[in-house]
């Protein structure tokens, strides 16, 4: 995909109907006139997955690593790939378009970019693997769980969240929706930030 890929069908996650609906709020308030005479410009930026020593993902899967004895098991199938990002190129990118917004407000006012660096394109296991491996080197890949068992897992919780309370209220597992998520692949090809506003990445992927 790429900023002008045009999505069908229906957010199931409450996380990505809340994303999806400030998008449309954000986008709806460009242009629009403010109390002191001025213009609103707006514009979004989309990280799709973002790491990093800041990012809460990278710091749960270490501590799910070191809890499963240093084995870092996955879900998703053989072909599925995702475009990760450092969270200082997003930063960094937020940064130059907020300058440019006001500078050339004509030509990123209204538009969508992608968060992208030279974070190799890959299987999401694992560049988490060559993350987590980087900082223990005694974290090693694990076996591909299969989707099957996951979706029982899933439903066998459903079962007993419904039969216990009030008794006693198991916490939430994962969900179908989730699941559904966490293996579909989607990759983004885009150099629409570097093109419109001048961002090149400030950390190479050796760095990140």
């Amino acid at each position: 995909g790429n900023e002008d890929t045009q999505y069908s069908g229906e957010v199931e996650l409450p996380y990505g109907k809340t994303k999806a609906t400030a998008e449309k709020i954000v986008l709806e308030a460009n242009g629009k006139k403010l109390s002191n005479g001025g213009t609103l410009r707006t514009c979004i930026i989309r990280a799709n997955t973002i790491y990093g020593e800041k990012a809460a993902f990278l710091q749960e899967l270490y501590l799910l690593a070191r809890a499963r004895n240093g084995v870092l098991n996955y879900l998703e199938p053989e072909d599925t790939e995702r475009n990760l990002t450092y969270v200082g190129n997003v930063a960094w990118m937020h940064v130059l378009a907020a300058r440019h917004l006001q500078l050339q407000p004509d030509l990123l006012a209204g538009q969508i970019y992608y968060c992208y660096d030279d974070t190799p394109s890959k299987k999401s296991f694992l560049v988490r693997h060559q993350l987590l491996s980087s900082a223990d080197p005694s974290v090693r890949l694990g076996s591909h769980i299969p989707y099957w068992k996951m979706w029982l897992m899933i439903q066998l919780h459903r079962l007993i969240r419904a039969i216990l309370p009030p008794f006693w209220r198991p916490q939430p597992f994962l969900s179908v929706a989730l699941l559904n998520t966490i293996v579909t692949s989607f990759s983004f090809q885009t150099d629409k930030a570097s093109r419109h506003f001048g961002y090149k990445p400030l950390f190479t992927w050796q760095e990140s």
